[in-house]
């Protein structure tokens, strides 16, 4: 009895000896990926490496391997090993974390050689292998990312992103941009993609429009989600129009008018006809200048015309991106359709209004609202916008820019010290920071520290456009012509849907005189921001130099959308476009439309009151009209601010000649003197009489003293009056 009793005993505890002899993988699987996710990451390295060698290389315990070393910033050791295990030609993750690595590691000649020898296509989206190709048997089904189809569209938006980024890294700007609306319409949560074609400025206004207009919401979310994501994706995109919503590009409203459309078909129309003029340059070869233009018309006119062919079609690439869209998309959405449905959370769910208003506090939106406000040159509701947004996130990049902007704007280079300096302390690694040194430094003059920090900016992000317009403008503003335009050519190429690089390189072909390429580079930039008060500014002083009336109707134009943007917002126009009213005015002049003219040089008045030069113009327009004695007194207040202005001294001096010889002035000034000698003896006999009455009888000797001092007061008197 006792043998029998002991023999299931001796049976269990040899069972319960083999359970504790063995190890359970799958607890130190979990483990690495605790210590992921609490940045662990030597620790999870350490245990992903053991548990790699314990399952034979199992793909996906080498993948959790070959992701640690990636997170540590063993970029060079996580390639090799995916490589060694030759696991990028079967998996979709582990092709991907490759292509991370390689470009993390700045190996983009591999990263491209790679992305050539491999086909996506027929990749699966598991790491999950099987252990015996010969038997059949896998160790799991499920995939790392989850569900099969939901990862692979996932995944393969993200390896469509990293190709944009390598081909980018090699300056195949065409092919980049392919990818990543190939990646956008793979996922349209892929927010890297979106924000690589925004951030780096490779798309124009309206390509972003149709970018936004063919994207598959419909296809991968729902009608509120779709609604919502067109909010948060419309806030990155360029503020040069309103409204993206609508139809057609006409449809875009730039200024809250609802005149704006009818404005815009008949400015862009005054516009061109007064750059389709025949009216003939002057030649730039005539002129004397520092520079002669074949030092850099020739790197223009490539620019020229490499806008006129441009190396990458939106069209093309949306097509090719529908191309990719198939029945997955739809059955992802209905899958969690049918999850929301059957399990949802009431505190999960928030109705649409309500989200589009909270979201309204999103840093990154209102980060967008401030930048609107800058290119609408509203910089004091801008700062307004930066001081809550920093005070949330105080570095946040694209607000931090913006910042520095508005800082260099209006002059305060005490705070963009202790912006930049807190930058460097704190991302030393990072081209803004450095960014940030090199506006301080050419704000206050010192050129050659501006361009060295400015240097080390572009050297950091080679792709950070900023620097490279304030680099072009430290060479500027030494005049600088060849080095400046260098770098406004770098940043052309860069920012493709910019205006602000083709902006520049025409100030720099007028500088120079070269009159024509100035000119077709404004039209350029017109194109891009059509109502851009700045680059019409700079185009009506082209128009100046050889035809007036046109520089008039630009100015005039630019006028009006002054006029109208500070209608819109219900605010007093800005002195800083006093200029813009100084150089209306004398175009006016020089069509000899004095009254209108006048207008402006006071409406000029009225935003900068001392101004010594509108009251010179002021002066010289009444002298036209031939109010010599208004032109007098302007000229009198001009030289009261300015004492050393020889233009408004030799034009008061000419007036005052012109005065003096003009018979009825001198009549005038007999009539006056005339009456002052009769005030003055009618005044003295006057007192005569009252000392008569209050002291009595006065002795002769008295009398005849203060005639005869009477008679001497008014020779006197006649005698400078005549002087006069």
């Amino acid at each position: 009895m006792v043998r029998v009793n002991k023999m299931p005993g001796e049976r269990e505890t040899s069972t319960a000896d083999t359970t504790n002899d063995h190890i359970d993988l799958s607890i130190y699987r979990r483990l690495v990926k605790q210590f992921i996710e609490m940045r662990r990451y030597a620790t999870a390295l350490f245990w992903a490496e053991k548990v790699a060698v314990l399952s034979g290389q199992e793909p996906r315990d080498v993948y959790y391997q070959a992701q640690c070393m990636y997170l540590l910033g063993e970029f060079h050791r996580a390639a090799h090993t995916i490589r060694h295990h030759k696991l990028e030609k079967t998996s979709l993750p582990c092709f991907n974390l490759l292509l991370e690595s390689l470009y993390a590691a700045e190996d983009y000649n591999e990263a491209y050689a790679i992305i050539q020898t491999v086909e996506v296509d027929i990749m699966t989206t598991s790491v999950n292998q099987p252990v015996d190709p010969g038997s059949g048997c896998y160790i799991e089904s499920n995939s790392v990312f989850g569900g099969e189809e939901n990862s692979r569209n996932e995944l393969l938006a993200s390896i469509y992103l990293v190709k944009g980024k390598v081909y980018e890294a090699l300056d195949n700007r065409g092919t980049a941009m392919d990818f990543y609306v190939q990646a956008l319409h793979k996922s349209i949560y892929c927010f890297e993609a979106l924000e690589a074609l925004v951030q780096h400025e490779m798309l124009m206004a309206w390509e972003e429009f149709e970018l936004m207009h063919h994207l598959p919401l419909a296809q991968q979310s729902s009608e509120a989600d779709a609604k919502f994501i067109l909010k948060l994706y419309e806030s990155r995109l360029k503020k040069y129009y309103e409204l993206i919503s609508a139809r057609n590009g006409e449809e875009i409203s730039p200024i809250l008018n609802p005149d704006v459309l009818k404005f815009i078909k008949e400015f862009t129309a005054r516009v061109q006809q007064t750059c389709s003029s025949e009216i003939q340059m002057p030649k730039a070869s005539a002129l004397k200048v520092p520079l002669t233009p074949s030092q850099f018309v020739s790197p223009a006119q490539k620019v020229l015309e490499d806008l006129k062919t441009p190396s990458f079609s939106l069209q093309t690439s949306l097509s090719r991106a529908s191309s990719l869209i198939d029945a997955t998309h739809r059955s992802i959405f209905d899958a969690s359709s049918r999850r929301r449905s059957r399990d949802h959370d009431a505190d999960t769910l928030v109705p649409l209004g309500e989200c589009l208003t909270r979201v309204q506090r999103s840093t990154d939106l209102m980060a967008a609202e401030a930048e609107k406000c800058f290119y609408d040159c509203d910089y004091k509701q801008c700062v307004k916008i930066l001081n809550n947004l920093l005070k949330i996130d105080p570095f946040h990049n694209n607000a931090l820019t913006i910042q520095i902007a508005c800082l260099v704007e209006d002059g305060d280079f005490n705070r963009l010290f202790y912006v930049a300096h807190k930058l460097v302390d704190r991302y030393p690694d990072k081209a803004i920071s450095w960014y940030a040194v090199g506006c301080y430094y050419d704000m206050i003059g010192k050129s050659d520290p501006a361009r060295r920090y400015l240097s080390k900016a572009t050297a950091l992000d080679r792709l950070y456009g900023p620097a490279w317009l304030a680099y072009g403008h430290s060479f500027a503003n030494e005049n600088e012509h060849e080095q400046a335009m260098a770098a406004y050519f770098k940043a052309t190429q860069l920012m493709r849907g910019c205006h602000l690089p083709l902006l520049y390189i025409g100030v720099e072909c007028g500088l120079t005189k070269n009159l024509e390429l100035a000119e077709k580079f404004f039209m350029q930039a017109m194109n891009i921001a059509p109502l851009d008060v700045y680059v019409l500014h700079e185009l009506g002083l082209i128009k100046y130099e050889y035809e007036y009336g046109g520089a008039a109707t630009i100015f005039q134009c630019t006028v009006d959308i002054v006029k109208q943007r500070a209608k819109a917002k219900n605010e007093e126009i800005s002195a800083r476009w006093e200029p813009l009213f100084i150089n209306l005015g004398h175009s006016l002049r020089k069509i000899h439309k004095y009254e209108d003219a006048l207008y402006n040089f006071q409406y000029a008045l009225l935003l900068k009151p001392q101004s010594a030069t509108t009251y010179t113009s002021i002066g010289f327009i009444h002298a036209l009209l031939g109010d010599l004695d208004s032109a007098i007194e302007s000229f009198h207040k001009s030289l009261s601010i300015n004492r050393d202005c020889i233009v408004t001294s030799t034009i008061l001096k000419s007036c005052i000649e012109d005065l003096m010889d003009d018979a009825t002035t001198i009549d005038e000034i007999c009539s006056a003197a005339l009456r002052d000698v009769a005030k003055n003896i009618t005044a003295n006999s006057r007192r005569v009489l009252n000392s008569d009455k209050f002291n009595g009888m006065k002795l002769k000797f008295d009398e005849e003293e203060e005639f005869a001092n009477s008679n001497s007061d008014s020779n006197m008197v006649v005698e400078m009056s005549f002087d006069t």
